[in-house]
C-alpha cells in the first residue's frame, strides 16, 4: 500500500464553516466563485469522446444526458457510451486496449484506481486540479486517486454510512441512541440494545422473524463487512490496513489476532447473538422486517417510498476498537492510450468541478466529491442525513488501496460467506488470506 495513514480532516461543522453563502446559482447549476476561472477549459477542440462506463439502465441514462448538456455548455463534445454490467467493467477495463485503442474515459470502481495504475493503463490528471481543488475534495476522493505523487482521477459521489432506524421504535423502549460520532457507541454497547430490541418486538408483533439488524453483507464486498476485522485493531496496525504496506499479502494482517476477533463478531451477529438474518435482501428494512439498517444516503428514497411513515434517524455505526467506515464510488480515469488525451483530460476537470459533479451526485442522491458543494445540498446539514458528512470527514478511510483489489474484493466475498454459513473462523482466514496472497503477488 502507498499509503496507511489517513491525515486529520476537519468535522462536518468546519466544512460548513465559512461557506453560509453557498455555491453561487450560474447557468451550469452552481459553480462557486472561489473556483471560478476565467477559461478553466482553455484548449478543448470538442472532440467525440468515448466513455466505458456502468450499464445502470434508464437511471444512469438520464444522468449521463444531463452531464452532456453541461458539458456541450463549456464547449465539449459528443460523448458515446459502452456500457457493460457492474460485474464486468474490471475485466472491461483491463482489456479496454486490447485489439486497439479502447475508450477515451473510463468509470471505473474507485478501489482498481492504483491496479489500473498498476497496469499502466491511466493517465494522471494532476495537471488538471489545483492544490485548493485537491484540498477541497473530501478525504477519500483525494486518497483513492492519488498515487506516487499524482492524481488520477476524481470520483462520481461521496457516501459515507450510518445506522438507519424509525425513532418510533426507538421511543416504544424508552431508548436513547448517539446521534453523534462523537457518542458513538462500540459493538458491546449496542448488542445489548439490539437484543432488547428484538426480543421486545418479537414478542410486540408475534414474529420470531422480525431482527434488530440488517448489516448489509453478502453482496456488497468489503464496502460494508470490511470494517469489522479492520476496527477491532488500533489505527495503523496489521488489523486496520488489512493488506500489508507494500500491498502483496494479507496475511499477518487479516488473520491477526485483532482481526479474527472483528471477523468472529461478523459470525457472532448471524448466530451466537442472533440478531441479523443471513438473508441478503435490501427490502427487509424497507418492508419493517428489522429495526436498524447500516446504509448509505443513496437508500433515503427507497425507504421513504416504503415507508411514508417512518420517523426516520441514523446513528453512527458501531466499531470494535476503531472507529472505521469504508466510503467512495466510482472514479472518472483517462484511457492512457486515447489519442484524445487533451480533451479527455478536461472532461475529467470538468467531472471534477462543481458544476460537473453536482449533476452525478444528486442524480445518486449523495453526498459531493466537494466539501465548498455540501453547502448547496441542504439535506446534509441537518438530521438525519447530517450524519453520513461526519462520518466522511471524520471516519471515512478508501478500501484496502492495493493492486489486485478486485481479487482481494471477490476472496472476500467467498470468506464472509463462508463464515456467516458457520464454518470455523481462523481456519477459513488463514486458508483465505494464503489465496488472497496468491494473487496480489502477481502484481510485485
Amino acid at each position: 500500500m502507498t499509503r496507511s495513514a489517513i491525515p486529520f480532516e476537519p468535522s462536518r461543522r468546519d466544512v460548513l464553516k465559512g461557506l453560509s453563502a453557498g455555491l453561487a446559482a450560474t447557468a451550469l447549476g452552481g459553480l462557486s466563485p472561489a473556483f471560478a476561472q476565467a477559461d478553466p477549459y482553455a484548449g478543448l477542440k470538442g472532440e467525440e469522446l468515448e466513455l466505458l462506463i456502468w450499464d445502470g439502465g434508464a437511471f444512469v441514462d438520464n444522468m449521463m444526458a444531463r452531464v452532456q448538456e453541461r458539458w456541450s455548455a463549456v464547449g465539449g463534445g459528443a460523448l458515446k457510451f459502452r456500457k457493460v454490467p457492474f460485474g464486468d467493467l474490471d475485466r472491461a477495463v483491463r482489456s479496454a486496449n486490447q485489439g486497439g485503442i479502447g475508450p477515451d474515459v473510463f468509470l471505473a470502481n474507485a478501489p482498481n484506481v492504483i491496479t489500473y495504475k498498476k497496469l499502466g493503463l491511466i493517465e494522471p490528471v494532476t495537471d488538471m486540479f489545483t492544490k485548493e481543488d485537491l484540498e477541497d475534495f473530501f478525504p477519500t476522493v483525494r486518497l483513492g486517486s492519488e498515487i506516487d505523487g499524482e492524481f488520477y482521477g476524481p470520483s462520481t459521489n461521496e457516501n459515507g454510512q450510518a445506522l438507519y432506524y424509525d425513532r418510533q421504535l426507538t421511543e416504544r423502549y424508552g431508548l436513547k441512541l448517539p446521534e453523534t460520532l462523537a457518542d458513538a457507541w462500540t459493538w458491546d454497547e449496542w448488542l445489548r440494545v439490539f437484543t432488547e430490541i428484538q426480543a421486545a418486538e418479537r414478542k410486540r408483533r408475534g414474529n420470531e422473524q422480525f431482527f434488530a439488524l440488517y448489516p448489509n453483507m453478502g453482496n456488497t464486498g468489503l464496502f460494508f463487512s470490511g470494517s469489522y476485522p479492520r476496527s477491532a485493531g488500533e489505527k495503523g496496525s496489521d488489523a486496520w490496513k488489512m493488506v500489508s504496506d507494500d500491498g502483496l499479502k494479507s496475511s499477518g494482517c487479516l488473520n491477526s489476532p485483532e482481526a479474527i476477533k472483528g471477523l468472529q463478531l461478523i459470525q457472532d451477529i448471524h448466530h451466537r447473538h442472533g440478531i441479523a438474518p443471513v438473508s441478503t435482501q435490501k427490502d427487509m428494512f424497507y418492508n419493517d422486517q428489522v429495526a436498524f439498517f447500516c446504509g448509505v444516503p443513496l437508500y433515503l428514497a427507497p425507504i421513504r417510498k416504503a415507508r411514508p411513515d417512518i420517523d426516520l434517524a441514523t446513528a453512527p455505526v458501531p466499531y470494535i476498537r476503531t472507529p472505521i467506515i469504508h466510503t467512495g464510488s466510482f472514479a472518472w480515469l483517462v484511457n492512457r492510450q486515447t489519442a484524445k488525451i487533451g480533451d479527455a483530460k478536461l472532461f475529467l476537470k470538468f467531472m471534477g468541478s462543481p458544476q460537473g459533479n453536482d449533476v452525478v451526485a444528486r442524480g445518486w442522491t449523495s453526498p459531493p466529491i466537494r466539501k465548498s458543494m455540501v453547502a448547496d445540498r441542504p439535506e446534509f446539514q441537518t438530521k438525519p442525513m447530517a450524519l453520513f458528512i461526519d462520518s466522511i470527514t471524520e471516519w471515512s478511510v478508501p478500501r484496502p488501496k492495493v493492486p489486485g483489489f478486485s481479487e482481494l474484493d471477490t476472496m472476500w466475498s467467498r470468506l464472509e460467506a463462508d463464515i456467516v454459513s458457520g464454518g470455523d473462523v481462523k481456519p477459513l482466514a488463514d486458508d483465505a488470506t494464503r489465496r488472497i496472497d496468491a494473487q496480489l503477488r502477481r502484481y510485485g
